[in-house]
């Protein structure tokens, strides 16, 4: 898997990428049967936006949302912070207040850290009988994904599609599963689901494209040529699959895990 760190975050293009995330994020939400109450951690809360929404139904409790971006903790103090609601920066690979926390929450967060490190913390995190709840990215297959290999048939980017078309990637679920089995969780429940998100236009996948760190590595000379032929791309697999509707495919791990 390929680690991004020090990626420099901007507020506004990550709300216009968030469509597709928040919409399979809505799906995850429905799998929980928890009450939302007590101390809950947000980790990777992003701009906050949607850690706003979930604060909104803790009836009893306060939530704690943190990042590792300064810049969108700054913008998620600005718009989101209230009673019940506030937002630090943290890396949760370093974040320590042991056996603090009820619930931990992480919505497409946990695939950019190491998890040998995140994921014994998080245990550590939470209180007894603490649950992780947790949307992530299996690596497996999505539509980026096939976007790049659409690119790859093609000729074109060979250095790029190399680097992100890695064998590494489809075994990222099986790593999981075995880390999270070597720590002492009680109750682990991993599921890989398929998710299909209709796109109203092909913006909402630019958008996407523009907030992934991947793109940020690239040589500023390239990057609109770039995103241009990664739509058409996207745009030629949608019409060979879909008749031209456009639908962004993935296969997150949706996570339950109880201490």
């Amino acid at each position: 898997m390929i680690l991004e760190n020090e990626v420099i975050w901007d507020p506004e293009r990550y709300v216009l990428g968030n469509y597709i995330q928040n919409k399979i994020n809505d799906v995850f939400l429905k799998t929980i049967h928890s009450k939302l109450s007590g101390n809950i951690l947000d980790i990777g809360c992003g701009d906050g936006h949607y850690t706003s929404l979930l604060a909104g139904k803790v009836k009893h409790g306060q939530v704690l949302g943190i990042d590792s971006s300064e810049q969108m903790i700054m913008h998620a103090n600005q718009q989101w912070a209230r009673t019940g609601l506030s937002f630090e920066v943290h890396n949760i690979e370093e974040f320590h207040q042991p056996q603090s926390f009820d619930l931990a929450l992480s919505f497409w967060c946990l695939h950019w850290t190491n998890i040998h490190i995140s994921f014994p913390n998080i245990f550590h995190l939470l209180k007894r009988e603490g649950k992780l709840y947790a949307v992530m990215s299996s690596f497996s297959d999505h539509s980026i994904l096939q976007t790049w290999k659409e690119l790859a048939k093609q000729n074109l980017y060979r250095d790029l599609t190399e680097q992100y078309i890695s064998p590494i990637n489809e075994q990222y679920f099986y790593g999981v599963i075995n880390l999270l089995n070597r720590l002492p969780f009680k109750r682990i429940k991993l599921d890989l689901k398929t998710c299909r998100v209709h796109l109203p236009h092909i913006d909402y996948y630019k958008n996407l494209l523009l907030t992934m760190p991947f793109i940020k590595r690239v040589p500023s000379e390239i990057t609109d040529t770039l995103v241009e032929d990664m739509l058409k791309a996207f745009q030629t697999i949608c019409d060979r699959k879909y008749g031209g509707q456009l639908y962004y495919e993935t296969r997150p791990i949706f996570l339950e895990a109880i201490k």
